[in-house]
C-alpha cells in the first residue's frame, strides 16, 4: 500500500474518532460529511481491488 493510500486510511479512521466522540460528548460533528463520504468511497474502491 502507498503511502498515499495509507494517509487516506489515516484520515478516514481520524475523521471516525472525532465523530464518535463528538457524539459521545453531545456535540454536533464538526466533520465535513461529504469530504468524509467521499474518502469512505474512495477507500472502499480501493479495498475491493
Amino acid at each position: 500500500m502507498n503511502i498515499a493510500l495509507r494517509k487516506l486510511a489515516m484520515i478516514e479512521k481520524d475523521m471516525i474518532q472525532r465523530e464518535e466522540s463528538a457524539r459521545l460528548d453531545g456535540f454536533t460533528c464538526p466533520i465535513d460529511h461529504a469530504l468524509k463520504d467521499r474518502i469512505t468511497k474512495l477507500m472502499d474502491k480501493v479495498r475491493a481491488l
